[in-house]
This record gives structure tokens, sequence and C-alpha cells, in this order.
């Protein structure tokens, strides 16, 4: 039955070979790829290699390889973009270029270009976003404060999905897709969490009085909201995790947990227990300490000569 078959069948890593000249490739080429397609029988992981297939100008060949792995999995992506590219950069005949396609080998490539986009990506967002902070909230502290709140909750979240999957369910490792997807959600649904809570606590610290106390009203009127969202949110993308794709589980698992982390763990628990340890420090360069007093001695003075009129 179909059991018998490789688990690379439906989505086969094929082989193909073009002459350096443009012209049609040579008896000696043709003869070549046999051996070709011997050595690549021989890798390890390889279940079957169909045999050569050339063009009708005879311009093109191509092989196709059946993995005994799934495609779509990260252990045929590597065994595509390692051993398998290395026999035929070895084998390949004189005289030709040699290509390996196929979904695993575009996924592959796809994950090599992605973590370098990433390492571009991440500064020049954290950049972009302390600038929003900055212009926001009107403060050098904060936006740090707030970058590295957002920070810490993206590496708990990625670091749980890899406890869970890979150490708890012996999966090889996490998606190459993950990182983005969280950044994408987490990092932004996180800080526009932490955008309103420190933004009520601004407001709240504006008026005299005890920095805690400021804190403590913040979060009463925040976390009812900041709440009802990430719950929603979460138990939306929870959904994704009953997927049978391996990917969308952990896409469904991890911005779930992201997003429960970034409404009950840092916008309503760390970033108010920071500002309630900074106090009005937290929004230096501004003085809010002092305009406080002074809005309390101007409050004093007026009603002094509120007496003094009335007296």
């Amino acid at each position: 039955g179909l059991a018998a078959l490789p688990a690379g069948v439906s989505d086969p890593a094929g082989v193909f070979v073009t002459a350096a000249d443009g012209g049609p490739l040579d008896a000696g080429a043709l003869g070549g790829l046999n051996a070709l397609a011997r050595a690549l029988g021989a890798v390890d992981g390889v279940g079957q290699v169909a045999p050569v297939v050339s063009s009708a100008d005879r311009r093109a060949a191509r092989i196709d390889v059946f993995l005994d792995l799934d495609p779509q999995s990260r252990a045929a992506r590597d065994l595509v973009s390692g051993p398998l590219r290395a026999v035929v950069a070895e084998h390949r005949p004189a005289g030709t270029y040699a290509y390996v396609g196929g979904g695993a080998a575009v996924f592959a490539d796809i994950s090599v270009a992605a973590a370098e986009d990433l390492r571009v990506v991440f500064p020049v967002a954290a950049v972009l976003i302390a600038l929003i902070l900055f212009l926001l909230l009107r403060s050098l502290l904060a936006p740090v404060v707030l970058l590295l709140a957002v920070g810490l909750g993206f590496a708990a979240t990625l670091g749980a999905s890899t406890l869970v999957f890979q150490h708890a369910l012996g999966r090889p490792g996490v998606d190459f897709t993950l990182p983005l997807v969280l950044f994408l959600f987490v990092v932004a649904l996180g800080t526009d969490y932490n955008i309103l809570v420190a933004d009520r606590i601004r407001e709240e610290m504006r008026h005299p009085g005890p920095a805690r106390a400021a804190v403590a009203r913040a979060v009463r009127h925040t976390a009812p909201a900041v709440a009802t969202a990430g719950l929603v949110l979460a138990a939306s993308f929870a959904g994704l995790a009953v997927d049978p794709a391996p990917a969308t589980q952990q896409i469904g698992f991890a911005t779930a947990l992201g997003i429960l982390l970034s409404a009950f763990v840092l916008s309503i628990v760390l970033v108010p227990a920071l500002a309630a340890l900074l106090g009005r420090a937290l929004w230096w360069p501004v003085r809010g300490r002092a305009r406080g007093r002074g809005q309390a001695r101007g409050q004093a003075r007026g009603q002094r000569r509120g007496v003094r009129v009335s007296s």
C-alpha cells in the first residue's frame, strides 16, 4: 500500500541540470547524470531516486529524489540544504549547472533569508518603536522600560515554545517562521497594551500625591480593558493550536501564550511595578514631581487668598 512509499513521495526534491553554455546536454553529460542519480540514492534519508528525465530538446534534465522524511519537516530542509546539495555539487557532470528544488529546498532557502532579514528587522523596528514611544510619552526613560518589558515577553514566549515543542514533545525544533510571527503579533500587541497602561500612569502622576497611589489608580482603570482584549485575542489564536500542521500548532500556541503574558504579566504587573518603584523619575527628563508640588502650592495659595477675601 501507500505505507511502502517514501514519506516524501508527495513532494519530491528535484535536481535540475542544464548545460553551462545553454545548449543541449551532450552524451557525456547525460551519462554523468546516471552517476549523479546513484550518488543521490546513497545519501542517508533518501528513499528512492527516479530515473533521469530530459527535455525534448535535451537542454535540461531532471532527477526526482523521494525522501524518507516529511517534506515539511525541519529534518527534510536540513537534508536538502546540506548533504543533498553537497552530493549534487560534487557529482554533477562537468560543464553543467545543477540546482536542487522542491518544497523542502524552497523552505530551506526561505529560512536562511528570514534569519538574515531578522538581524536587520529587529534593530530597525526597535529604533522606530522607541521613537514612537518617545514622541507619545515625551520621556527618555519610559520608552526604555517599555521596550525592555516587551523584549522580555518576546524572549519568554519563544523560550516557552521551545521548551514545550522541542523538549516536552520531542520535536526537532520550532518552526523558522515562529520568531517573525511572534514579532508581528506579540511585540506589536504588547507595545499597545504597555502604551495604554503607561499613558494612564502618566496622567495619574500629574496629580499631587504619592506615585504608588497614582499607579494603583491607573491599573484600576486600564486593567479590565487590557485583560479583556488579551483574553479575546489569545482565545482566537489558540484555535490554531489544534490544527494538524506542526507549524500552525506552534504559531497558535506561542501567539496565544505571548498575548497572555503581554496582557497579564507585562502590562498589568511588570510595567506598573516598575513605575511604582521609579516613581515620577520614570518620566525623566520631565519634572513630574516638581510639577505636582507646584500644583499643590498653587492650590494652597488660592485657598489662602480665598480666606483673606472672605474675612
